[in-house]
């Protein structure tokens, strides 16, 4: 039996259900079992934009707003029908303990996320160097709309639609974090 299935905490939610919302408080995070979850900014609204699909199960959303405190920083959506097991600070431990595989793809999960966001800080103050030495030799002619948008699309790519400072804003509130 899939320790989905055995687990009390194990929650199943129908496609278009919404698990969380942003900017609500956090005391929760969640372990995919089965099914696929969007994570989106502005859900619901004309600037929605799908920050990541999440699918592979053993994947786990919501870990920093339960670690760190901090409010949700985007909508968590079944995009089909999903299992997923809760977890608190009351029951991690005991999750982790009693399935140390999941606990270790927690951890692969967020190493990877860190390794990103350093990979994307890097590129990120290549572009502002670049900027700056255009500036300085006095070529520079774009407005500052326009190197943001270079920034953030180093970051990430997203679509033409998504205000950059909406992008930027929600990815250095969460330093590249998104749950």
């Amino acid at each position: 039996m899939d320790i989905f299935e055995q687990d009390n905490n194990v929650m199943r939610i129908m496609k278009g259900d919404v698990l969380y919302r942003q900017g609500e408080s956090c005391d929760t995070m969640y372990v995919l079992g089965k099914g696929r979850i969007g994570l989106y900014l502005g859900y619901g609204t004309p600037k929605e934009y799908l920050l990541i699909e999440l699918s592979e199960p053993g994947s786990s959303l919501g870990e920093m707003g339960l670690l760190e405190g901090e409010p949700r920083n985007a909508t968590a959506v079944a995009l089909e029908d999903s299992i997923l097991s809760e977890l608190t600070e009351d029951n991690i431990l005991e999750f982790i303990t009693d399935h140390p595989a999941m606990g270790m793809k927690m951890i692969k999960d967020l190493a990877h996320r860190f390794t990103s966001v350093a990979k994307e800080l890097e590129s990120a103050k290549e572009i502002v160097r670049d900027v700056v030495e255009e500036l300085e030799v006095g070529g520079a002619k774009k407005s500052l709309r326009e190197r943001v948008r270079k920034l953030a699309a180093a970051l990430t790519e997203i679509p033409e639609d998504v205000p950059p400072d909406l992008y930027m804003t929600v990815y250095m509130r969460n330093q590249g974090h998104f749950h």
